[in-house]
């Protein structure tokens, strides 16, 4: 590879790169200070300046990044009033000063603030080009002014706390150049021995962002395009490369900032954060607001759909389409396989999904039970799904149209809800999944609390309700308002008004689920640590054992669920273990390994 190491503008820099036959890279010398500027001044303007007047590069060829290197900060590519302004809030000691630069590392030209250090690395790794971190400034190392020329910023790497930091077992007196002693940098504080055995230091902290960027390739090859909010201490841009969308929005603040994004181009895409994994509310045509810390910075991925990766929002137009006369019953209960397939492709990415491991042989609908008599209508479709290396398996598909329902804010926050486009006599519809139309769940409590029947061809819904029902939920149990938990999970809930929950199960498997069975057991026997179970619904097959729907429990508040808590809980011991010299071994107990969690 060849690197030119050229300090000029952007535009003079580029004859290096040829037609891409030349260099491969060039150090972006420019950008620099003004990322140095922008930090200080709290404004965007000085990077986004630079960059909007860099220009296009070869494709096989790129940006070299940096925050320091082995030479002084240098203010050659600045105006006089800006080098002036760089040596006074940078270099307020002249022995910090030589040549046209500043001769200081990272760690202590922000002040030794880790929020600094933190940010001017997410931005590092999230602009254009490759970033190139020099020696020590991943652990925050300290120079020394008081050596000669530029050496005070090549001082011995700290690798430990031994004698000569570990860098050289020679008598402290030969060495080349001094280690550093300054007390605030001392190589027995700041060393990688000691941040390495540390989980929450910067040497840790680097790792984990050099492994995420080299995850999105978005990053090193995406295009750039700036956003403009009002809010000019705050720094956003998009970066796209293939499918990838990435958004990255810094703080450039001392001080808390909030912004409203111009993000309507991505409508209906939702905000994944790519260090926790956090899902953020889904953009809609009004400017996003958006809030962050002080020199803090968020790194988002944009989805449509985080449940299956898709990049566009279910339309009419976008959906399979299934031909019907206006009647729901007869559609699902139609014996071509149309319909079977069309719910078997939407089926496939749900987490609910069984099968992902087995190909399957064939899909057909074997029943279909109205769960509301009365308009509007809402259908529990049964698709027995043929496996040719597995035992075949009945899902539970309750059925819905935008004719009936109002859909527009059930797809705008969940676009996988819309299963296909119904079509004919001159009308256009939506077929929902009815486990996200509150409706549905109020029409299925009403068949709880009225132990109603509700008959399909060969199978019958029916509702049982135990003597506690109306004590949780009141004298009137069926006029509660549900509300849809919109989460991906392993099965479909609403809650009612915080008194119920209702499970919906996906599978249907002969005799009463294990989750009913052992919660009728306990609230029989008096055990008052768990929810009580209240009531079900049963699918009664004519041919054959009956099955459990959902079930009704008393609804618990909470502050979350013990599988994110179990996941978070596993993730922060192998950060832990990730940081020992030694890995832990783990206890076996016949085939299962224990972790101990609470280390």
């Amino acid at each position: 590879m060849l690197l030119a190491e050229a300090n000029q503008w952007p535009e003079d820099s580029v004859a290096y790169f040829g037609d891409g036959d030349e260099c491969h890279m060039a150090f972006h010398f420019p950008l620099m200070p003004r990322m140095f500027m922008a930090l200080r001044m709290e404004d965007r303007y000085p990077i986004v300046d630079i960059l909007e007047q860099t220009p296009e590069l070869p494709d096989n060829s790129q940006w070299a990044l940096f925050l320091r290197n082995h030479d002084e900060l240098t203010l050659e590519m600045v105006t006089d009033e800006e080098r002036d302004y760089m040596y006074r809030v940078y270099a307020a000691d002249p022995q910090a000063r030589i040549n046209l630069g500043i001769r200081r590392r990272l760690a202590p030209l922000l002040g030794n603030n880790r929020r600094r250090i933190e940010l001017m690395n997410g931005l590092l790794f999230s602009l254009p080009g490759t970033p190139v971190i020099y020696y020590g400034d991943e652990i925050g190392m300290g120079d020394n002014l008081y050596v000669g020329d530029r050496n005070g910023v090549r001082t011995p790497m700290q690798w430990s706390s031994d004698r000569n930091a570990g860098f050289s077992t020679a008598n402290r007196q030969r060495l080349y150049l001094p280690i550093v002693t300054d007390p605030e940098y001392h190589h027995e504080a700041v060393n990688v021995e000691a941040q390495q055995a540390n989980p929450h230091s910067l040497l840790w902290w680097m790792k984990r962002v050099i492994a995420l960027r080299k995850r999105h390739p978005a990053f090193g090859r995406g295009t750039m395009q700036f956003l403009h909010p009002d809010n000019r201490r705050i720094l956003a841009y998009i970066r796209e490369h293939g499918d990838e969308t990435l958004l990255v929005v810094a703080n450039l603040s001392r001080y808390a900032q909030w912004t409203e994004l111009p993000l309507s181009a991505y409508e209906g895409r939702v905000p994944i954060e790519l260090f926790g994994s956090v899902e953020f509310p889904r953009i809609g045509s009004d400017p996003y607001l958006i809030s962050l810390g002080p020199h803090s910075f968020l790194w988002f991925r944009l989805t449509a759909d985080p449940l299956t990766e898709e990049f566009s929002t279910p339309g009419h137009s976008d959906l399979p389409e299934i031909a019907w006369r206006g009647d729901l019953m007869q559609m699902s209960r139609r014996s071509t396989g149309e319909v079977a397939d069309v719910l078997l492709r939407w089926m496939l990415p749900r987490r609910w999904y069984r099968g992902k491991a087995n190909e399957v042989q064939s899909a057909k609908i074997i029943d279909a039970v109205p769960i509301s008599v009365n308009p509007p209508l809402a259908v529990l479709v049964l698709l027995r799904v043929e496996y040719r290396d597995a035992e075949a398996v009945t899902y539970a598909l309750p059925l819905a149209t935008d004719k009936d329902y109002d859909a527009e804010p059930i797809v705008a926050h969940t676009p996988h809800a819309a299963i296909a486009r119904l079509v004919g006599e001159g009308t256009s519809t939506r077929l929902l999944d009815g486990a996200m139309v509150p409706e549905v769940f109020e029409a299925m409590l009403a068949i709880v609390s009225g132990r109603r029947h509700r008959h399909g061809s060969g199978s019958d819904l029916v509702g049982h309700a135990v003597r506690g029902l109306r004590t949780h939920s009141g004298p009137m149990p069926q006029t509660l308002a549900a509300v849809p938990l919109l989460a991906d999970a392993s099965n479909s809930s609403a809650t009612f008004s915080d008194r119920l929950i209702m499970k919906l199960f996906r599978t249907l498997e002969d005799g009463p689920n294990p989750d009913l069975e052992v919660g009728r057991f306990l609230a029989e026997h008096g055990y008052a640590h768990v929810p009580p179970v209240l009531g079900s619904v049963e699918v009664a097959h004519r041919s054959g054992p009956p099955a459990t729907l959902a079930m009704v429990q008393a609804y618990v508040p909470n502050e979350g669920n013990l599988w994110d808590a179990m996941r978070e809980a596993v993730e922060t011991y192998l950060q832990d273990a990730e940081a020992e010299p030694v890995l832990p071994e783990l206890e076996a107990d016949g085939d299962t390994f224990l972790l101990d969690l609470s280390r």
